[in-house]
């Protein structure tokens, strides 16, 4: 399929605007390779920030693909610091500035075409700007679970979750009735999360047993996105039946989804009391599309043609 880029629909709904927003962190955490860490300061002016531009190691990015995702890791020195991710682009090897976004101390970039991912591992990237420290960078690749299974987005929203409100405005938070109808032993719930402090906490549990009796789940973090794997049959009906409750401090809960085998996610897609701010949930080639007014996008925003 040809995509070209429209954001206009963006503006019209914030509620899908954090569904597409959350599905597209969602999509890339199954596979990642961290091909660079230390600490590199950035700079460009010596006298504002002590630092230089930041040429990566040759090979770190071998075998990138379009549609890849560049994640990398960083810390501020100062107020207002400037990012810049430039590559050596063409026959004339042309510093050109790639398109990146920035959540929490996080700067992503999706690879958006072959030639790009041919350059970027055959030149690597340079890091110019003003301020900040470079300090991991990671490669998620695109296309990598099973194609056997899918992902399921249940719910979408923007829950604030917090134990003390003196830390941070929140409550916990129990899911809606009936999105993990169809869940199984080893399908995988996961979960984007925005972070609004320094050392938020991170708390997963449901009602176990007869009693009842509230139970956290072992969880991991990484990159925004808690995920869980259903440890038991009885775990997941109790779940299905009763629903997850989030707890912590000092963070947002986006959107949540499930991945399992595909005749798992036809069952929980089926269940799925929330959907995407009125829009429609597609599944194609194990991809996800939105269908929304009339007009399919991929979960990057890009119209797909």
């Amino acid at each position: 399929m040809k995509t070209s880029t429209n954001y206009a629909f963006v503006a019209e709904k914030r509620l899908f605007t954090i569904a597409l927003a959350a599905v597209a962190v969602l999509s890339v955490s199954a596979a990642r390779r961290v091909v660079w860490t230390g600490n590199e300061p950035i700079s460009w002016n010596t006298e504002v920030y002590a630092g230089t531009q930041f040429a990566t190691p040759n090979g770190i990015f071998s075998g990138l693909q379009e549609g890849d995702t560049l994640l990398v890791e960083f810390t501020n020195g100062i107020d207002e610091p400037q990012y810049v991710m430039t590559y050596n682009a063409g026959d004339g090897w042309t510093w050109t500035n790639l398109t990146i976004t920035q959540n929490e101390s996080v700067l992503s970039y999706v690879v958006e075409s072959s030639q790009i991912a041919t350059e970027i591992a055959d030149r690597g990237l340079i890091f110019r700007g003003q301020g900040y420290n470079i300090t991991s960078i990671t490669v998620a690749e695109l296309n990598t679970d099973d194609p056997d299974w899918a992902e399921t987005v249940v719910w979408t929203g923007d829950e604030p979750i917090s134990w003390n409100t003196e830390v941070y405005v929140g409550t916990q938070f129990v899911t809606p009735d009936g999105i993990f109808t169809g869940l199984k032993k080893g399908n995988e719930i996961r979960i984007a999360c925005t972070a609004h402090i320094d050392d938020p906490q991170y708390v997963l549990a449901y009602q176990a047993g007869n009693d009842w009796e509230w139970t956290n789940l072992a969880t991991t973090i990484q990159n925004g996105v808690m995920t869980y794997t259903v440890e038991s049959d009885q775990i997941a009906q109790e779940i299905a039946d009763r629903g997850l409750v989030f707890r912590g401090q000092g963070y947002n809960i986006t959107a949540i989804s499930v991945y399992a085998p595909k005749g798992v996610t036809t069952a929980i897609e089926n269940a799925a009391s929330a959907t995407l701010g009125g829009s429609q949930k597609i599944f194609r080639n194990g991809q996800l599309y939105i269908m929304y007014k009339g007009t399919m996008y991929d979960v990057r925003g890009n119209v797909v043609k």
